[in-house]
């Protein structure tokens, strides 16, 4: 047992030596105190996780898991993920807030030798204090908690939004993000909340536009459905109940003065809308669109590559048509 004990160590050391705060790392690499240090690599050994799978790191990155997360190679995760949690660093609560991410491999002097991909839809950030460090989240990152860092090291492949300016104000952002850059939920039009729907398939679609869907669906490239859809339930603006009733199928990205930068098709049969309020800005709807509800606003930067039918004159006298219809205009 003691040698298992004793392999395990070792691995861990050469995986994760210092993967504290740099303050606390410099502090370990210059002390002469042997027993110092052991007992530094005793913390990492007992309280860190080492993932090499989806499940793995969906576990290690939950309020039941580890205050820093290391992967031994590139992780795919198709279901989005929350970090969630209080974590200290090294596991130790006399320690600070603290937790960290870290998908890479390092040699003695704490060079990274060699660096991996985390792969998911969508991260929302709920841990105060969370470092990714060294290796690339492939996928947008959510920032919910205050003291989120992105490490020189690492990169977002994606969008990177925050609560608020608050949360937005306490981060460090060294790093490289790919995607725009912004608090999410900032006055006026804001496309992706906390509360939005990002999809990238059909199922994915269906599900986000049905009455169990979110108040915005926002698309991550074009998208194709065999079926007919239909848009219903009731929604509010950002999702508060608070707010006015508002819905939106948003395809597209945008920087972050709001200017769109890439617009997706949406290819389906046939769209029903029986969601008040609904709005469609931003990419094209290629297919038939059939308007049940009052208040359907197609944007004019929005496109319906098809025809765009109303179930009467009341509902056809709500709607604000200010983008192009490639094909018939009318009641049916």
């Amino acid at each position: 047992m003691k040698f298992r004990l004793f392999l395990l160590s070792i691995l861990v050391v050469g995986l994760l030596a210092a993967c504290g705060s740099d303050d606390q790392a410099s502090n370990e690499e210059t002390t002469e105190d042997d027993a110092t240090a052991e007992e530094g690599e005793a913390d990492v050994v007992t309280t860190a996780s080492l993932v090499n799978d989806a499940d793995a790191f969906v576990n290690a990155v939950s309020e039941n898991g580890t205050w820093i997360i290391a992967t031994l190679g590139d992780v795919t995760i198709e279901e989005d993920v929350v970090v969630a949690g209080e974590f200290h660093d090294k596991g130790d609560e006399a320690n600070d807030i603290y937790r960290k991410i870290a998908p890479y491999t390092q040699d003695e002097d704490h060079n990274i030798t060699e660096s991996f991909t985390i792969t998911v839809p969508k991260l929302t950030v709920q841990s105060e204090n969370l470092k990714l460090q060294g290796g690339t989240l492939a996928g947008d990152v959510y920032v919910e908690a205050n003291g989120f860092t992105l490490d020189a090291s690492a990169t977002i492949d994606g969008n990177l939004y925050f609560a608020s300016e608050d949360v937005q104000a306490t981060a460090v952002i060294d790093g490289t993000v790919t995607g725009a850059n912004e608090v999410a939920a900032a006055e006026g039009e804001a496309d992706v909340v906390t509360t939005a729907s990002l999809v990238n398939d059909a199922d994915a679609f269906v599900n986000a536009v049905s009455e169990n869907g979110t108040w915005i669906i926002a698309t991550l490239g074009d998208v194709t459905i065999k079926e007919d859809v239909v848009v219903a339930g009731e929604f509010h603006d950002k999702g508060d109940e608070a707010n006015d009733i508002y819905r939106k199928i948003a395809p597209y990205t945008q920087d972050e003065d709001r200017n769109i930068t890439e617009s997706f098709t949406i290819t389906v049969p046939k769209l029903t809308v029986q969601s008040e309020n609904l709005k469609l800005q931003g990419g094209t709807l290629a297919g038939d669109v059939y308007v049940e509800a009052n208040g359907f606003t197609l944007d004019a930067s929005a496109t319906i590559d098809g025809n765009l039918y109303f179930a009467d004159a009341d509902v056809e006298a709500t709607a604000v048509i200010d983008g192009e219809v490639t094909g018939t205009t009318e009641v049916q």
